[in-house]
């Protein structure tokens, strides 16, 4: 019989789960409706993996990230695991071969957007699979108490109805209480079921320093502590900068962004992974889906928007379980930059509806039409063209992605891909009767094999036209002919950005009329903040305290962060001090805190309960003595 270790041992050999891992297992082995916590680092991926492949069927996995779809897909591919994604950056007939695939194939995990549940062309297939497991990854995008709320999201529950019978397992990594039930309710529970596991990171030293000059102190930083490293920053031109500048003072480095073309993204990834490259300078872009154990060091040049983030991000260190640091860095100007990216991150409803417009008017699209269709879009042009301020208008297009309404894709997100349209037999006799293709589709086979056949693959135009010496020109020239004529399907890069309209048109006068959903968003974003703000300027409470605090968990005092270590030092100078004064007669405890601060005074009387209960003094009457020991 095939146990959920057998399945662990086979694929990922692994011995045993973590903890919580298996009760999670066991509880959607069972088929109960089931929420994980489990922090960075924890092995979210393993508990909807395992009974996904224990159980006949497949697995349908809700993420919002194209990035980390992907990554999870090639993973599971790489340990011999049938798994695809659908998302926007693919089109019509690379989706409609992805569905086939899972409906007549042998896929055990398909991966979707919470907005691809919503189109009728998915329902109606998912009708037609097996789906054993509903997997919801990043959960408190359903609340709107979360820190990444998604509208979409709310979408989940209906979709339920359509998979009868059907458990769900919803996964995150921070909510708080209040998302927590949320979650729950939103995705229609039939019972509160909740594993947790602690998010305590005892291994990580956790500090803040409050810096003039980030660039030496970051240089400094990376001087003291050695090994691999994470450096995040907020904007793509910071990551090249300070990646330079850390080439320049020596130091291994190379920096990352969601813009990269995918194949840069791979080689730096993968340098920084096996060691050789030491430090990666990234947005938030990095990081999803990467697990390796040995990251020594996570700094944030610029503080996240929100704890959950910031716990998230630096929750990448140590994952090994060795010391581990993880270092805020700030400036006194810090607090007023994050308040004005605040309000940029949360445009007035009345320019999101100038942006709307103007994009309808922009493709002259009528109302009703467009459905997840995409078009070719230049920023700059389009602000130029509609008299729009660019980064106000960048930030309404994330405002109005994460509404559900239009998402604009990098360029990078866009390859030529290829599929052959007919069966091998099919083909081979079409090369017969048509001998001038005959060795350019020979070369292609050559090139990329017979998974042609069965799914879409990315393609190089000029390297097929190296490999055959010919010119790129001539080789589209081909696969053009040879998409019109049925032989293969062939999707040419359009080499700039796109933008794809994720709902029908709507009338933007009628967007947002009665939602009071953005100025919540606004106003929860403003206290996660501040929390930030709290976090960063109390040096009086533990940061680990702190931390865990936040996420409704108590915990003692870590014993290495920067407050830690600062108190530790402050109470052996008070240790001295208080030994050097009886040392010479008998003070009463009254005439040691005489002339003390009420700060300083509960610091001295902590100290000397210690030293009486370690029997360093003892009590004569009112008088405290130095024993003779």
């Amino acid at each position: 019989m095939t146990t959920p270790e057998l399945i662990l041992k086979k694929y990922w050999g692994f011995d045993s789960f973590r903890p919580v891992q298996k009760d999670i297992i066991n509880a959607v082995l069972e088929g109960q409706d089931t929420l994980a916590l489990l922090p960075t680092g924890g092995g979210k991926s393993i508990c909807y993996q395992v009974p996904g492949l224990l159980k006949e069927g497949i697995c349908l996995v809700i993420t919002p990230l194209i990035a980390l779809m992907n990554d999870q897909v090639t993973a599971l591919k790489k340990r011999g695991i049938k798994a695809i994604a659908i998302h926007s950056a693919l089109d019509y007939r690379e989706i409609d071969n992805a569905l086939n695939s899972c409906i007549y194939g042998d896929i055990k995990f398909l991966y979707c957007s919470p907005e691809r549940v919503q189109t009728e062309l998915f329902i109606e297939r998912v009708k037609e699979m097996n789906v054993n497991l509903l997997a919801v990854d990043e959960a408190h995008c359903i609340s709107q108490w979360g820190h990444d709320f998604r509208p979409s999201y709310l979408k989940l529950k209906e979709f339920r109805e359509v998979l009868k019978n059907v458990s769900v397992l919803a996964l995150t990594a921070t909510a708080k209480e209040k998302v927590q039930a949320e979650i729950q309710k939103e995705l229609d529970f039939k019972e509160a079921h909740i594993f947790k596991s602690s998010f305590a990171r005892p291994n990580i030293s956790f500090s803040v320093r409050t810096v003039e000059d980030k660039e030496a102190k970051l240089i400094e930083i990376l001087t003291k502590v050695g090994g691999s490293a994470i450096v995040y920053v907020r904007s793509r031109k910071a990551t090249r900068e300070l990646s330079e500048l850390l080439k320049q003072h020596k130091i291994s480095s190379t920096f990352f962004h969601a813009g990269l073309q995918p194949k840069n993204k791979e080689l730096r990834q993968q340098g920084w992974i096996n060691n050789s490259i030491r430090v990666i300078v990234a947005t938030n872009a990095f990081g999803m889906g990467i697990d390796k154990p040995n990251v020594r060091l996570v700094v944030h040049y610029e503080a996240p928007s929100s704890m959950e983030d910031y716990y998230q991000e630096a929750g990448r260190a140590g994952r090994d379980g060795r010391l581990a640091f993880a270092v805020l860095l700030v400036h006194v100007e810090d607090t007023a930059q994050m308040l004005q990216q605040l309000e940029l991150n949360h445009p007035s409803k009345k320019f999101l509806k100038q942006v709307y417009q103007s994009v309808a008017n922009h493709y002259q699209m009528a109302i009703g039409s467009g459905f997840m269709s995409s078009r070719v879009f230049e920023l700059h042009e389009f602000c130029k063209k509609y008299n729009l301020d660019t980064i106000l208008t960048f930030h309404a297009f994330k405002r109005l992605e994460e509404e559900g309404l239009l998402q604009l894709t990098d360029s990078a997100m866009k390859h030529s891909r290829l599929k052959m349209a007919v069966t091998n037999t099919e083909l081979y006799k079409f090369q017969v009767a048509n001998q001038k293709f005959d060795a350019f589709i020979k070369g292609i086979l050559r090139i990329y094999g017979g998974a042609l056949f069965s799914d879409f693959l990315i393609i190089s135009e000029n390297k097929i036209a190296q490999f055959l010496e010919a010119n790129p020109t001539q080789i589209i020239e081909l696969l053009n002919k040879l998409d019109k004529i049925g032989i293969v399907s062939y999707i040419r890069a359009s080499g700039k950005p796109e933008i794809v309209f994720l709902q029908p048109r709507e009338d933007s006068a009628r967007l947002f009329m009665s939602d009071t959903r953005l100025d919540n968003l606004k106003s929860n974003a403003t206290k996660r903040l501040s929390s930030v703000v709290d976090y960063v300027g109390n040096t009086t409470l533990c940061r680990m305290q702190q931390l865990l605090a936040y996420f409704d968990e108590e915990y003692d005092h870590c014993g290495k962060c920067d407050v830690c270590l600062e108190q530790k030092h402050k109470k052996e100078d008070i240790y001295a001090l208080i030994l050097e004064k009886i040392a010479t007669q008998p003070y009463t405890t009254d005439q040691l805190l005489a002339n003390l601060s009420p700060h300083k005074k509960e610091k001295y009387l902590q100290t000397l309960r210690e030293m009486l209960d370690a029997g360093v003094l003892y009590k004569t009457g009112e008088n405290l003595c130095l024993a003779l020991t």
